[in-house]
């Protein structure tokens, strides 16, 4: 039992990390190359992965749909793709309407390998290309240097209030234990031990009646 409960809690502590990494805001030091849209097949799948179409996302019968994407270069030469979808009201909540400005943000701040422009791409999301799948970005800003470092406040900000949250619903759940499950139990464990207590000298009582009947029968004597 105890290595069940140690396995459930590993794959709930994993299950945790992967939600967070997934919704959580990252930011990444790149290069703009190119912007574009492109039709992209949205299969079962991986369709979880992109914006419902309530939020404005036309999709073809062929399970094809309009997506925009920007190209980027890191600063160790790797490229690395996002797509810019809104987001709208769903998860995660973004609240994210303004694709197309920032379509034409990522437009104007392409730059060449001889003359680069280094930004910082605040995203949400994995890149798997065996899923077909790409984190969205949310938002821009212009850098100096490939070596400055922007803070990612938003995601501290959600983590410090995640924090405290898990800390006041743990604070409570411990209170609640202390004042009606631990007095319960020990009263449920007191009232085991008395039933065993009284089971134990009936079962006495009765295997003394019973040997003083053995004796009767085999003719011993009473004392």
């Amino acid at each position: 039992m105890y290595y069940i409960k140690v396995f459930i809690g590993v794959l709930f502590g994993v299950a945790v990390f992967l939600f967070l990494d997934y919704a959580l805001p990252s930011k990444n030091t790149v290069r703009i190359t190119n912007t574009y849209n492109r039709l992209t097949l949205v299969t079962p799948r991986n369709a979880i992965f992109y914006a419902s179409e309530d939020t404005g996302t036309i999709e073809h019968s062929s399970g094809q749909r309009d997506v925009r994407f920007i190209d980027t270069v890191r600063p160790n030469g790797k490229v690395f793709v996002y797509r810019n979808e809104d987001t709208g009201w769903v998860w995660p909540p973004y609240f994210k309407y303004d694709s197309a400005n920032l379509h034409s943000e990522a437009t104007n701040l392409r730059s060449a390998s001889g003359n680069p422009q280094w930004v910082s791409i605040t995203a949400y999301g994995w890149r798997l290309p065996w899923l077909s799948i790409y984190p969205n970005a949310i938002g821009i800003d212009t850098l100096a240097s490939p070596d400055e470092r922007p803070r990612n406040w938003p995601a501290m900000v959600i983590l410090g209030v995640l924090f405290v949250f898990l800390l006041s619903l743990w604070r409570l759940w411990t209170q609640f234990r202390q004042r009606r499950i631990d007095p319960a139990l020990r009263a449920a464990d007191e009232r085991w031990d008395n039933a065993t207590d009284r089971v134990s000298s009936e079962a006495a009582e009765m295997r003394g009646s019973f040997g003083k009947f053995l004796d009767r029968f085999r003719g011993k004597p009473r004392r």
